[in-house]
């Protein structure tokens, strides 16, 4: 299978927005996010805007420290 660098992106953004919607439906900061996942501040920052890509450990980790299953947080579609 052929690498997408645009789908990748694409993907990542996706991801992005849905750990910032599911953080701010929990009224949390990112400061106060990362403070509970042992993270900086700056690495929040990035996964929220696609520049980062999270580990499946660390995607775990983010799913219980927002109160929602994996599956949810990671429900994305792209064309």
């Amino acid at each position: 299978m052929k690498k997408n660098p645009s789908k990748n992106r694409k993907l990542l953004k996706h991801l992005g927005l849905n750990i910032k919607f599911y953080r701010k439906k929990l009224n949390l900061t990112q400061e106060k996010l990362a403070e509970i996942l042992d993270a900086e501040r700056s690495y929040i920052t990035a996964l929220e805007s696609g520049n980062k890509s999270p580990s499946l450990y660390f995607l775990q980790e983010l799913s219980e420290a927002l109160n929602v299953k994996l599956k949810d947080l990671t429900d994305i579609k792209i064309n």
